[in-house]
């Protein structure tokens, strides 16, 4: 992370970027201008008169939310497409191949645009373009798909979609984030250094493959959590990584996820926040659920972390009497995680009854208790705390203990309760600590 002391960077020059009119296959994309419907057809029918091999037709015709044409391409189309070219300031541009790769780089999708329902049997790779709308719902991509270093001012919309091919996007700024609802991936589907800045939809998903959030920025406000956002019903079937992905307003809602026992999260203060304003119940099943992850992981420190939080948010349910017994595991031990604080809290006991009692010795007369100064008094306080070790029946008579005026008796006796439990933490933040299980 750049120091922030330092000297601010130039800005970076804005990239100069060309109008999709320019680029052949937005025209064959939109060959009927706003048309959609009409768009569509004539896209999946160049598509369908294209395909070489028998297996892709049988799988979009069995297994694709791709509408099957009924245009049937002809020589019709060709002319429209040469004729929108020239119209377009493209005279001479040929018709794209549907084996060819889909190129759409440094481009300005400023109108937006639809691909709703269309079949892509090519690989596609978008690149440092700037949109003002971009949707495919019920879109079917069997290549490979890349998205890299783009600007999506709307709401990227790929509701339905079916990703046969790897999915790889990188860099991208989703402005007003992303609805990925009940798409599915059958390959690799990565989506990596991407910054969500408002919802990020991917409930009722299947991964087929393995999945990377890694490095990924998930900024959903908090107006936005009432929403079934994120990955609510999602089926992760192969390993995921969220390492390093940062979470920066909200948990994540896993209600009636499957996550692989490979899934691995990053933990720290840097990923999750401390305070949410989501339902703090399913803030803190979220933590349980990564809990139980990196428990069956071997991993301690992070399995821990993610205690700690699901601690704090259920310390925050409920009425007092329900939160109340949160609160003190966390006052007093950080949850089982601290060494420092029952120890500490362990001295306060202590030096309070070494003040209380040295006290009282000051002026005592009675005579099994007489000649008691503050080192007796340290003594005492110290065996009230360890009644375990029989430190007091082994230095103080039963005579000098009997002597005790009633107030030091019930401060004795305060000690000894109030050393059970925080001894307890102690012994929580050691094994913690050197792993002791």
């Amino acid at each position: 992370m750049r120091d922030e002391t330092e000297a601010p960077a130039p800005a970076a020059p804005q990239r100069k970027l060309k109008p999709a009119n320019e680029n052949p296959w937005y025209v064959l994309m939109t060959l009927y201008g706003e048309d959609r419907e009409r768009n569509r057809e004539a896209w999946n029918a160049w598509v369908k008169n294209g395909i070489s091999g028998d297996h892709v037709l049988k799988k979009w015709q069995e297994n694709s939310p791709a509408k099957f044409p009924n245009l049937i391409w002809n020589n019709d189309q060709v002319i429209r497409f040469h004729e929108e070219c020239e119209r377009r300031g493209l005279k001479g541009s040929e018709l794209p191949n549907v084996e060819t790769e889909i190129k759409l780089f440094g481009l300005d999708f400023s109108e937006g645009l639809n691909l709703d329902g269309y079949f892509f049997p090519q690989q596609m790779t978008i690149a440092n373009c700037d949109f003002g709308e971009f949707s495919a719902r019920d879109a079917h991509f069997v290549g490979v798909v890349t998205l890299e270093d783009n600007t999506f001012r709307s709401s990227l919309v790929l509701y339905c979609a079916l990703f046969s091919g790897e999915y790889y996007s990188s860099g991208n700024d989703f402005a007003k984030g992303a609805n990925f609802r009940y798409a599915k991936f059958e390959g690799l589907m990565t989506s990596l250094g991407d910054d969500y800045s408002q919802e990020a939809a991917f409930s009722g998903n299947r991964f087929l493959g393995q999945v990377n959030f890694g490095y990924t920025r998930f900024g959903q406000s908090a107006a936005e959590i009432d929403h079934d956002c994120l990955f609510q019903n999602c089926e992760f079937l192969a390993p995921t990584n969220f390492r390093e992905a940062k979470f920066e307003e909200f948990y994540p809602d896993f209600h009636g996820v499957l996550l692989h026992e490979r899934t691995l999260f990053s933990a720290g203060d840097e990923f999750w926040p401390k305070s949410v304003r989501q339902p703090l119940e399913q803030a803190r099943s979220t933590c349980s659920s990564i809990r139980h992850i990196l428990a069956k992981q071997s991993l301690p420190e992070d399995e821990h972390f993610f205690f700690r939080r699901e601690m704090h948010f259920a310390g925050q349910i409920g009425s007092i009497w329900q939160r109340l017994p949160y609160l003190l595991f966390g006052w007093f031990s950080d949850y089982g995680h601290s060494i420092a604080r029952p120890f500490w809290w362990l001295f306060v006991v202590w030096l309070l009854g070494t003040l209380v009692i040295a006290e009282h010795f000051v002026a005592e007369t009675a005579k099994p208790l007489f000649g008691s100064n503050d080192w007796t008094a340290m003594a005492l306080s110290f065996s009230n705390l360890f009644p375990v070790f029989g430190f007091g029946r082994a230095y103080f008579s039963a005579d000098f203990l009997q002597a005790l005026p009633q107030h030091l008796k019930a401060l004795s006796g305060f000690q000894t309760v109030a050393s059970l439990p925080l001894l307890f933490f102690l012994g929580l933040g050691l094994r913690q600590r050197f792993r002791l299980r």
